[in-house]
């Protein structure tokens, strides 16, 4: 009887112990998986902007509808942003869809409204669509800001 019981405390200690181990693999698999996706986000992000303010300074504005679409389909934003919601915390999803509407708001600024850019990203000081160019370039920036400080504090949660 107490060879017995001492296998089943065996047996229940060493399942105990799998499972712990198995539980703390797929957290880190998940860690792991957030990490990455949060930095593809954040590429895709940045390499939009930088098309969308090529076109910009390349074309007059507004720019061509079928150019900006172009340049907005060519990473994936919105199929990167769905992933986030799916994975990430509240704070991080909610940040990551803040951003993604301020990118989108500037394409469309820059599909209604004649701004004139500068080499730099710049709106031509005083310039037609000058105000409007920088209230949404203003609030794209910050959107990245906080999204950058949620997906660090995430990460560096020890669940990131």
């Amino acid at each position: 009887m107490s060879t017995l019981i001492g296998a089943m405390v065996g047996v229940g200690s060493t399942l105990l112990g799998e499972t712990v181990r198995s539980k703390r693999e797929r957290g880190h698999q998940l860690d792991q998986l957030r990490q990455q996706l949060y930095a593809r986000y954040l590429e895709a992000l940045t390499s939009t902007d930088g098309e969308l303010q090529l076109l910009a300074v390349r074309q007059r504005t507004p720019v061509d509808e079928v150019d900006l679409r172009a340049a907005w389909r060519g990473h994936s934003l919105l199929a990167l942003n769905y992933e986030i919601a799916l994975v990430a915390p509240p704070p991080v999803a909610d940040a990551a869809d803040t951003a993604y509407r301020a990118l989108r708001a500037m394409r469309n600024l820059m599909g209604t409204t004649e701004v004139g850019l500068g080499r730099r990203g710049a709106p031509e000081d005083g310039g037609p669509g000058a105000a409007e160019w920088d209230g949404a370039h203003r609030e794209y920036i910050d959107a990245i800001a906080a999204l950058r400080s949620a997906m660090r504090a995430d990460v560096g949660s020890g669940r990131g």
